[in-house]
């Protein structure tokens, strides 16, 4: 987030650590705090910026890299895993 390629999210093969790709939404934003759905089907990031400056929870296929879906929002910040927070005992996933 603090880096000069805050607007990049560079994707790396867990197994080889070599880099697939890197995805850029919008130039010269933060873009962070990646976590996936339980099913890991999504990758959802906050692009961390106000609302009125185009700030958003942004959805991508966790395949192809797209970005399926914007969500506008206010410095979005934080986990979106609603799956531990439902399931799991007060303290575990907060």
């Amino acid at each position: 987030m603090m880096s000069k390629a805050k607007d990049t999210l560079t994707v790396f093969d867990k197994r080889s650590l070599e880099r697939v790709t890197a995805i850029k939404t919008d130039p010269g934003k933060t873009l962070a705090h990646i976590e996936f759905t339980r099913d890991g089907k999504y990758a959802l990031a906050s692009l961390w910026e106000r609302k009125a400056d185009g700030g958003a929870l942004i959805v991508f296929d966790a395949t192809t890299f797209r970005g399926i879906k914007r969500i506008p929002m206010d410095k979005p910040v934080g986990k979106y895993n609603l799956f531990n927070k439902i399931s799991r005992s007060e303290g575990t996933s907060h």
